[in-house]
């Protein structure tokens, strides 16, 4: 055998390896009802007000469930687990508390694994197809079931595994991970069987293969769902740019700053008058690039929240490193695990680079947490209009995580551990609420709608 076969002979056996541990890799059921317990008592303590949805009693109903189920079971692998511990998380209807299996399916990817090869658009009542890769199903077409599994159950099964406040955004969530869920329900498929109800009412049987990651995420970028540049700055014409953030991650802090610096200087230099600003797959991360950004936009004195309510429980303390004696005797003495921080308002920091034209900021069901605190502000204070869909992330909210690894599983958990009131000072369980609303048709792919609407606000059409 040469050096080259016998190469692809141990990496095809590693492969094979790695993927066979995953697949085999389960815990006890008296360790999973570790995991369950640990994550509840996680959640309690962290959150600042984890029973704001469900009731305390209610939480204790539903917990008790879960670990009944888990009981009926002598061992669990980790997506059967997951499926049942996201579903309880998910219940508290908080966005940013949940439970991620991300690690895991990146551990499947990395060996080789394959994903169902579908886009698709998750609407009131179903799930329809907007793209295959292979091209044999029909756009538009209504899913009426993968391996058996009707649509309306997968529809109610994936939910039920996403943390939201806002429907939206929870459909958002399920459309851009449509594979990461496949895989959980369905588990390692190298074929899928289709089942579709096309525009003649006729039902299409077809059996598409899975396909390799790469070549989804290729497919993907096509179809501009995912996201190919985590910043970039372009030219309409001599008058009007799109600048386009998908991030506000802090890991990305320093790039980014030197991004906004460097498009704000071209902007300058082009003689830009109308600035379109994209957050609608902005996830988030810290308010700091924020802030950062509104000194290119305005000089009107600004606050990012009103309050911040921050809850110092023994963990956030441990994770924060706060050793202010002032803070811990407030907490540890006087038991106020709750500290409100109420913000006066400041005047941004001088800035030769700061724009003094139109200023447009997109959002839509992606747009959450610090994104939607920026579009907030922006709003409230009228440095520019909001233009597109409301934001999948509410305006006031909880939210600041703590991330826990469950002891057994490795599951990742995440807990709020602040609950945040918008820049104007309410709380009116809504997103951020567009200026001009554009109601986005999926299946139209020849223009960008909420662009196109933003442009014709800006030429006056």
């Amino acid at each position: 055998m040469g050096v080259e076969s016998l190469r692809y002979v141990i990496v095809v056996s590693v492969v094979f390896l790695c993927t066979l541990i995953f697949a085999q890799m389960s815990v006890r059921m008296d360790q999973a009802l570790v995991d369950l317990d640990f994550l509840f008592e996680k959640m309690v303590n962290v959150h600042p007000n984890i029973f704001f949805f469900l009731s305390q009693e209610q939480a204790q109903e539903e917990f008790i469930k879960v670990r009944t189920q888990i009981q009926s079971k002598e061992s669990w692998n980790a997506t059967d687990l997951f499926k049942v511990l996201s579903r309880f998380v998910a219940k508290f209807k908080d966005g940013h508390t949940y439970l991620s299996i991300t690690d895991l399916f990146s551990e499947y990817i990395n060996s080789g694994g394959k994903v169902i090869p579908l886009f698709v658009v998750f609407t009131d009542s179903d799930i329809r197809i907007l793209e295959s890769i292979d091209e044999e199903l029909p756009p538009s077409s209504k899913l009426v079931s993968i391996n058996d599994m009707s649509a309306e159950q997968l529809r109610e099964e994936i939910l039920s595994m996403v943390s939201f406040e806002r429907e939206s955004f929870a459909y958002a969530r399920a459309q851009s991970l449509f594979h990461l869920f496949c895989w959980v329900i369905f588990g390692s498929r190298d074929r899928f069987t289709v089942r579709v109800l096309n525009d003649c009412g006729e039902i299409e049987e077809h059996e598409i293969d899975a396909v390799d990651f790469m070549k989804y995420r290729e497919k993907r970028n096509q179809l501009n769902m995912g996201i190919e540049k985590l910043w970039d700055l372009s030219l309409v014409d001599q008058q009007t740019a799109i600048m386009t953030i998908n991030t506000f991650g802090s890991e990305y802090e320093k790039q980014m700053r030197q991004f906004l610096k460097d498009s704000f200087e071209q902007i300058q230099k082009q003689g830009i008058t109308n600035l379109i600003i994209d957050i609608r797959k902005n996830g988030g991360g810290t308010t700091n690039i924020a802030e950062y950004l509104y000194s290119f936009l305005s000089d009107k004195p600004y606050r990012v929240f009103a309050q911040v309510h921050v809850k110092y429980s023994d963990e956030a303390l441990k994770e924060l490193k706060i050793f202010d004696p002032i803070l811990l005797f407030r907490v540890k003495v006087l038991n106020q695990k709750i500290i409100i921080n109420r913000s006066s308002f400041k005047k941004p920091p001088k800035n030769p680079l700061r724009f003094n034209g139109n200023i447009y900021i997109l959002t839509g069901p992606l747009t959450f947490s610090a994104a939607t605190d920026f579009a907030a502000m922006i709003k409230d204070l009228s440095v520019g209009k909001v233009v597109g869909q409301e934001t999948g992330g509410l305006a006031s909210c909880y939210g600041d995580v703590l991330s826990f690894t469950l002891p057994n599983s490795r599951l990742q958990l995440g807990v709020s551990f602040k609950y945040f009131v918008r820049c104007g000072d309410f709380d009116d369980g809504k997103g951020v609420i567009p200026d001009i609303v554009v109601e986005v048709d999926p299946f139209s792919q020849e223009i960008d709608q909420v662009v196109q609407a933003a442009l014709n606000d800006i030429y006056g059409k």
